[in-house]
């Protein structure tokens, strides 16, 4: 029972240390100063993988995305180009909308371009400034008059 007490000590200790360097004034504002990232963003009717991103100012960004696949004769993939606009500014959350067109690429050429708006929220992270990870949710409207939900993820390098 002693040596129970003792380990648990010693992790509670270990614990309550590594945690300690992680905790951050909330004065400072993680995302400040942000211009150019690259990353990875994918989503869900959209489709996405490489992911580049520049935000003019604190409060509007452009971002690219593409995704292909295939071989020379036999391809597909989409390009995605987006505007951000940053709603809420806080010291680790940043509350952003998003609004874009996806166009779809194939060999066979007849896919529907696609256009979206979404909601986003980008997590900071304390132990790394440069790092940043993001969730949407929205809509899409495809230029054949399909509507759906949009959904997405992200995590970005800024450099």
């Amino acid at each position: 029972m002693r040596r129970s007490v003792v380990v648990f000590t010693l992790v509670l200790v270990l614990f309550s240390l590594s945690v300690a360097p992680l905790a951050q004034d909330t004065d400072e504002n993680l995302s400040d100063g942000r211009g150019f990232g690259v990353g990875m963003q994918v989503g869900l009717p959209v489709g996405g993988l490489v992911s580049a991103r520049y935000w003019f100012n604190p409060s509007v960004a452009v971002e690219g995305i593409i995704f292909a696949w295939g071989e020379a004769n036999d391809y597909f993939g989409v390009f995605s180009g987006r505007v951000l606009y940053k709603l809420s500014d806080t010291p680790t959350v940043d509350f952003y909308i998003a609004s874009g067109a996806t166009f779809p690429f194939s060999a066979y050429g007849h896919d529907p371009v696609l256009f979206s708006a979404a909601g986003g929220i980008e997590f900071n992270f304390a132990f790394g400034k440069n790092l940043a990870w993001n969730v949407e949710f929205g809509g899409t409207i495809s230029s054949t008059g399909n509507l759906m939900m949009a959904l997405g993820t992200g995590i970005h390098f800024y450099f």
